[in-house]
C-alpha cells in the first residue's frame, strides 16, 4: 500500500467517526463554557445597571462623566454576541442531532427547514450570494420518519439549488411549506440551470434501480434525495416553468 492509499484509509477512518462520535463531544465541550458566558453576561448587565444607578444617586452625573454609557454599550454588545453565538451553536447542534437520529420519530418540517437553512449558511456562498424567500407554515402537522434521512434530503436539495445558480445573475431560492387534511407539502424553487429529465421522471414513476452516477454531477444529489424521499412514501413533482425549477414534495402525515 503506497503513501497516498494509507492516507486515504486513515482519512476515511477519521470521517467515519465524525458525526456519531467526534462532534457530539465537541459540542458538549463548547456548551459548558458557552452557557457560562451567556449567564455571566446577563448577570453583568444587571449588576452594572444597578451599580450605575446607585453611583448616580450618590454623585449625579458622575457615571456619565466616567464613561458609564460606553461601558454599558460594551457589556450589551458582549451579551448580544453571546446570544448570536448560541444561535449558531444551536443550529449546528440541531443539524448533527438530526443526522444521528435514524429511527422514526415525529418531525416538524418547517422547524427542520429553518435549521437546515441556518446550517447551510455555514457555506459562505449560500449565506451571502443567495436571496432567500420563505413561507413556512407555522401550524404544520408533524410527519413521522427518520430525521437523519429528511435532514440529508433537505440540505442536499438546498445545496444543489445553490450549485445550479452558481453562474446565474439572479440567485434566488424560495422555500414554502403547507398542509391539507392528509399531506404536508414542501416546495423548493430556484432560478438555476434546468434539472435533469431523469429527476423529473421520478414524479411519474418510481426511480429505483436507475444509476445516478450517469447523471450530471449537479443532479446526482437531487436524484438520490428525491429517491430517498420516495422510499419514505413521498409524492414528488419536478418541473421547469418560466426559467425556474420547482420541486414539490408531498408527505402523508395521517
Amino acid at each position: 500500500m503506497n503513501k497516498s492509499d494509507v492516507y486515504d484509509e486513515l482519512e476515511k477512518e477519521f470521517a467515519s467517526t465524525f458525526v456519531d462520535e467526534l462532534m457530539p463531544g465537541v459540542l458538549h465541550n463548547f456548551a459548558n463554557p458557552l452557557n457560562g458566558i451567556m449567564g455571566r453576561s446577563k448577570l453583568l448587565q444587571r449588576r452594572y445597571a444597578d451599580f450605575k444607578r446607585k453611583m448616580d444617586e450618590r454623585s449625579p452625573g458622575l457615571p456619565q462623566e466616567l464613561g458609564a454609557d460606553k461601558i454599558t454599550g460594551d457589556i450589551n454588545t458582549i451579551a448580544s454576541e453571546a446570544e448570536r453565538f448560541f444561535a449558531i451553536f444551536r443550529d449546528l447542534a440541531g443539524k448533527l442531532s438530526a443526522l444521528t437520529a435514524r429511527e422514526p420519530e415525529k418531525i416538524n418540517l418547517s422547524q427542520m427547514i429553518e435549521t437546515e437553512v441556518n446550517f447551510c449558511d455555514f457555506y459562505l456562498d449560500f449565506k451571502h450570494d443567495l436571496k432567500k424567500n420563505f413561507q413556512l407554515d407555522p401550524d404544520l402537522p408533524e410527519i413521522t420518519g427518520p430525521a437523519a434521512e429528511y435532514s440529508l434530503c433537505i440540505s442536499t436539495l438546498l445545496k444543489s439549488a445553490k450549485e445550479r445558480m452558481r453562474d446565474c445573475p439572479a440567485k434566488e431560492i424560495s422555500v414554502a411549506t403547507s398542509h391539507d387534511a392528509k399531506h404536508v407539502s414542501l416546495t423548493i424553487q430556484d432560478e438555476g440551470s434546468a434539472i435533469s429529465s431523469a429527476c423529473k421522471q421520478i414524479s411519474a414513476e418510481r426511480g429505483f434501480g436507475f444509476d445516478a452516477a450517469s447523471l450530471p454531477e449537479v443532479d446526482r444529489g437531487i436524484y438520490r434525495a428525491l429517491l430517498l424521499l420516495q422510499h419514505n412514501g413521498a409524492r414528488l413533482q419536478v418541473r421547469r416553468e418560466d426559467g425556474k425549477n420547482t420541486i414539490e414534495i408531498s408527505i402523508p402525515y395521517r
